[in-house]
């Protein structure tokens, strides 16, 4: 059967370029076509009709055979909206083909007509195509597919759909995103779930008084309290700033980038706490030492404040520490006080 279809376009596609000739000839050179007045031209006109209901046919078959090439070439990695797309584009041309050539054997020629207007269709349709292609390209490379987690222009959600024009993400707040298909392939897209693992990291600030060594430890083993952190790649805990009241610790973990990690992140950070809590460790709050200018003592006078106005008072000692007051942190002893 394929070869017969291969035998017949070939003759189809032999006749239907010879026959422009011989009309352009007999336009130049009358001859038998002409010698029939109107009968001549129905002749004419009936071939052309010809040439383009059997373009028509072999666009169909060669579409169906270049498709399933494409496919077998592609098993997978082909989509099937790009399999539909080349097996489109390959019958229209294959159409249009026909339709110039069955005009140019009556005599009408198409190709100052197709080029300005393929010029206009371009501008015209400029964004439509290129979201197109950019369709093509996204569904042939794969570089990220539906149900993966993606971050674009500040857009963090997942991917429902893909089509050749657009790709469907919903957010994590349930509104859907209609993303223009030449944005994700132009703009930098960030994929949270294309490695097997994801890293997720929380800050916590402990007191300048707290060991460190002993913080750490707990804070380790408050992570590893969460059996959705993973032990390879293991946990990692980092000093990483002086603040203005306490030592920052970065606290990183890994998951498995399929998991809510957002669930996760919430669970160690309540874990940490209860761990620093049951380890008497203090999450300090901003401290602020003031100092009072001893010249604005009658305008405090006047609202019956009386405080200690020494200028060499520069804030609390000791003693000024009040019973609601966290006390030092009492460690083990295999902890070193000071580092």
């Amino acid at each position: 059967m394929k070869k017969i279809i291969s035998r017949l376009g070939f003759f189809i596609l032999s006749f239907s370029l010879v026959m422009p000739v011989l009309a352009q000839y007999n336009v130049e050179e009358p001859g038998l076509l002409e010698r029939l007045g109107v009968f001549g031209e129905i002749i004419r006109w009936g071939i052309a009709t010809f040439i383009f209901v059997s373009f028509i046919f072999l666009g169909f078959f060669i579409a169906k055979l270049t498709a399933r090439r494409f496919q077998r070439k592609n098993q997978y990695t082909a989509h099937k909206e790009v399999v539909l797309l080349v097996e489109r584009a390959t019958y229209f041309t294959i159409v249009i083909l026909g339709g110039v050539i069955a005009f140019a054997t009556v005599g009408i020629d198409l190709t100052w007509v197709l080029g300005p207007v393929g010029v206009g269709l371009g501008f015209a349709f400029k964004d439509l195509f290129g979201n197109i292609i950019a369709g093509m390209v996204i569904l042939t490379q794969q570089k990220f597919k539906i149900n993966d987690v993606i971050k674009i222009n500040n857009q963090l959600g997942r991917i429902t759909n893909i089509e050749m024009r657009t790709t469907d993400v919903q957010s994590f707040d349930g509104t859907n995103l209609i993303i223009p298909n030449a944005d994700m392939l132009t703009n930098v897209v960030q994929n949270y779930t294309a490695n097997n693992y994801r890293r997720l990291s929380i800050e916590v600030g402990v007191h300048y008084s707290t060991p460190l060594p002993y913080a750490i430890d707990t804070a380790m083993k408050a992570v590893k309290t969460n059996n959705s952190v993973v032990a390879d790649p293991a946990p990692e805990i980092l000093t990483t700033a002086f603040g203005e009241s306490s030592i920052t610790l970065e606290v990183r973990f890994w998951i498995e980038s399929t998991t809510r990690w957002w669930t996760v992140h919430s669970e160690v950070v309540q874990a940490v706490k209860l761990e620093f809590d049951k380890a008497g460790i203090t999450i300090p709050f901003p401290i602020r030492t003031l100092s009072l200018d001893p010249y604005d003592k009658n305008l405090l006078q006047g609202f019956n404040v009386t405080p200690d106005l020494n200028p060499s008072y520069t804030g609390y000692t000791a003693e000024d520490l009040q019973p609601n007051e966290v006390a030092p942190v009492q460690v083990p002893s295999t902890y070193p006080a000071k580092i």
